[in-house]
């Protein structure tokens, strides 16, 4: 029974990837930490690149990009995932795939991303990089994270006088950085207004999408909330919550 169940979870996979592809135009599929994913999953995806074909002709695959992501500190040589993937890229006759590795940002592309943004030479912004490189060892997250901080103690300014932003390099290498991924987000919620922090701790029950109806319903004589949880959103995807 189990494994009949199984069947036709992996038949209903294919169906609905078909289905999605049949519109004639072009379909990007994203899976996102594939590294947590078990091996029904890892062998849907694998089993419909590779062994999907009538008569040897590809049936509801044209125009279709499937893009996965895990961490590769979390896997190694042997695991499913790993495995599955050099399933495909053995027995796959017609389908192409590429593998990206997102190394950590160097110091000269903190240096040049700085410089973007403030509008000033490499060389003025340089010394700043190394300290953020240094904090953040690179982490695209912590960096992100780190320069908010920044702008929020108010080290960052701008001069009228000298007519381009100013920072002291002594007081950002005080600047405390948190140690994993929890503590960063932990610090950023801590600092959310309290309605969006209750906004966010309702629309997380819904899961990873909610409509504005269903807000709207809920906002219905503020029922759940004595505020309007449609006002709190926007500061939400602002901070890059949402």
């Amino acid at each position: 029974m189990v494994g009949s169940a199984e069947n036709r979870r992996v038949n209903l996979f294919h169906l609905l990837l078909k289905s999605l592809c049949s519109t004639g135009r072009p379909v990007l599929i994203a899976f996102d930490d594939l590294q947590w994913s078990n091996s029904l999953v890892t062998g849907c995806i694998a089993d419909f690149l590779v062994n999907d074909f009538v008569h040897g002709e590809e049936t509801g695959r044209q125009g279709l990009l499937i893009a996965g992501t895990f961490r590769s500190n979390e896997v190694k040589e042997g695991d499913d995932l790993i495995e599955k993937i050099n399933w495909i890229l053995e027995h796959s006759r017609t389908t192409n795939v590429t593998m990206l590795a997102i190394d950590e940002l160097a110091e000269k592309d903190i240096a040049q991303l700085i410089s973007a943004k403030l509008g000033l030479p490499i060389r003025y912004t340089s010394e700043l990089a190394r300290i953020v490189h240094q904090k953040t060892r690179g982490n695209p997250l912590f960096v992100r994270q780190f320069l908010k901080s920044i702008i929020q103690n108010n080290m960052l300014t701008f001069s009228v006088r000298s007519r381009q932003w100013t920072w002291d390099c002594g007081a950002v290498d005080l600047l405390m950085i948190a140690d994993g991924v929890a503590d960063l987000l932990t610090s950023t919620f801590n600092l959310l207004p309290i309605p969006l922090m209750e906004t966010l701790k309702v629309v997380s029950c819904f899961g990873n999408q909610i409509d504005d109806s269903t807000i709207d319903v809920m906002n219905f004589e503020k029922q759940v909330l004595p505020f309007d949880m449609q006002n709190e959103l926007p500061l939400a995807v602002k901070e890059g919550i949402l």
